[in-house]
């Protein structure tokens, strides 16, 4: 018998959830990274950064 995997499941795997308040609202937020990326995190946020200090130069 084959198994699949739906795309519920996948995100469950692939995905989190972070929840911020402001005010009396609450967001959650959902954040997913590509799996077949060849960044690191590190990569990710370094980027990032730079991109935030050539913003504000």
């Amino acid at each position: 018998m084959k198994e699949t995997t739906t795309t519920a499941e996948k995100e469950k795997v692939d995905c989190s959830y972070s929840e911020y308040r402001i005010g009396l609202t609450t967001y959650r937020v959902k954040i997913s990274f590509n799996s077949d990326t060849d960044e690191s995190l590190e990569d990710i946020i370094n980027r990032l950064i730079a991109r935030e200090i050539e913003k504000s130069a």
